[in-house]
C-alpha cells in the first residue's frame, strides 16, 4: 500500500491534479503516515531533488482539532520549491493555491533532538525571515490530518523575504503581521499563535526530527508554521505579509 501511495502522490505533484485521500481506504496511523512520507521523500531524491530544510504544521490546537490530530506535524522542504521575494509563480502548477504566513529561519549549525530547548535552538540559528509556504491542496474529498502528513502536508513552495535578521534579542512571538490579499487587508496576527513562539516550533522539530533519527542541518530553512490563516488563491492574486522587524515578503500567482 506504501508504494502505491507514494506513486499517486509523485504523480499529483508531477501533473498536478487531484487525487484520494488514503483514508477513503484506510485511515493511516501518524507512524505509518511518516513511513509514507519517508519514502516520498527518498522518490523525490532519487529524481534528483534535494531536501532544503523542514517545516512543522498543525502548531495550534484550533489546527489540529480541525485536521483530527493530537500533536504537531513536520514535512521535508525541497530546494526545488525556494523562492525569493518578491515572488512570481503559475497558478497551473497547483491543483489548488493556498497561502501561509510564516516566519523561517535558516540554520547556522546542526541540530536535534532529544532535550532541545528554546534557548538552544536559539544558538544553532543564523537568523530569522519572513515567509510565504505556497500548499497545493492536492486531495479530493475530505482528507484528515495523517492524509496531509503521508502527502508531506501539502509543501509546494516557500518564498523567502530580505535579509536574515538575528534572532538573538527578539521577542519573536510578540512579532505582528499584517497579511494582505490583493492590497486588502484581511488579518493581523502576532507570532504568538505559534505555539507561543516560533522558537518553540523550532526547537518541536528538532526533537520530531531526532526521534525519526533525522536532523537539522547547517544552511536549512525551517518554516515553523502559521501565523494567521490560510489563503486560498487564484491566477492574478497577489499575498503580502508585512511584519513588525522582519520585513515583508509578497508572491504573486500569473
Amino acid at each position: 500500500m506504501s508504494d502505491d501511495l507514494v506513486k499517486e502522490a509523485i504523480a499529483a505533484r508531477d501533473e498536478p491534479r487531484p487525487y484520494r485521500a488514503p483514508s477513503e481506504a484506510k485511515r493511516l496511523s501518524l507512524t505509518e503516515a511518516y513511513g509514507v512520507q519517508d519514502r516520498l521523500r527518498a522518490a523525490l531524491l532519487e529524481r534528483g531533488e534535494r531536501v532544503a530544510g523542514w517545516k512543522a504544521a498543525f502548531t495550534n490546537k484550533a489546527m489540529q482539532e480541525a485536521w483530527q490530530v493530537s500533536e504537531p506535524v513536520s514535512a521535508f522542504l525541497l530546494a526545488s520549491g525556494v523562492l525569493s521575494s518578491p515572488a512570481e509563480i503559475p497558478a497551473a502548477r497547483f491543483v489548488k493555491p493556498g497561502v501561509e504566513a510564516e516566519i523561517a529561519f535558516v540554520m547556522k549549525h546542526d541540530l536535534a533532538g532529544p532535550g532541545v530547548t528554546a534557548p538552544r535552538a536559539l544558538l544553532a540559528v543564523e537568523g530569522a525571515l519572513p515567509a510565504l509556504e505556497l500548499v497545493d491542496f492536492r486531495y479530493s474529498g475530505k482528507p484528515v490530518g495523517t492524509d496531509l502528513l503521508a502527502d508531506g502536508v501539502y509543501a509546494k513552495g516557500i518564498v523567502l523575504g530580505g535579509a536574515l535578521t538575528p534572532a538573538v534579542g527578539l521577542d519573536l512571538a510578540l512579532e505582528g503581521v499584517v497579511y494582505e490579499q490583493n492590497g486588502t487587508v484581511v488579518a493581523t496576527n502576532t507570532a504568538w499563535e505559534v505555539m507561543g513562539g516560533p522558537l518553540n516550533s523550532l526547537a518541536w522539530i528538532a526533537n520530531h526530527l531526532g526521534s525519526r533519527g533525522l536532523g537539522l542541518r547547517a544552511g536549512d530553512v525551517v518554516m515553523t508554521g502559521s501565523v494567521s490563516k490560510i489563503l486560498t488563491a487564484r491566477a492574478g492574486d497577489t499575498v503580502r505579509a508585512s511584519y513588525t522587524r522582519l520585513g515583508s515578503v509578497s508572491v504573486r500567482f500569473a
